[in-house]
């Protein structure tokens, strides 16, 4: 087995890494969930929390409405996840699970895990 030279690993690793966000940002995550648009459909099993009361929005981008506002601590179901109108924030979609009425696009930087991993299919 031959050893490569360390800079001829560390520029693999460059362009490995320079590949790898190429193809995050082509990926079907990097489009906003519009405002107002029926809500997506629950493709994970995954829950959590919020770490404050904050709004759940009805596209995920604070420039959307409010729909509602989850308090604290409240068991949320999470059905998946967007980025917001600027392609920067992820943004997971909610249901409350003690009233289900309660749900909308919450920022994962409210959440206590970071918010769901699975993107939503058919963003846009």
């Amino acid at each position: 087995m031959t050893r490569l030279p360390a800079r001829t690993l560390a520029s693999a690793a460059s362009a490995f890494a320079l590949a790898a966000a190429t193809i995050t940002i082509a990926s079907p995550a990097s489009a906003h969930w519009s405002c107002g648009r029926a809500a997506p459909d629950d493709i994970t099993t995954s829950w959590g929390s919020t770490t404050a009361s904050t709004s759940a929005r009805v596209g995920s981008s604070a420039r959307c409405a409010t729909a509602h506002t989850i308090s604290p601590n409240e068991n949320l179901d999470y059905h998946c996840f967007a980025v917001d109108i600027n392609g920067i924030e992820t943004w997971t979609y909610v249901v409350s699970v003690p009233n289900p009425s309660k749900r909308g696009w919450v920022s994962d930087s409210m959440l206590n895990d970071g918010g769901s991993y699975t993107a939503c299919p058919n963003q846009g």
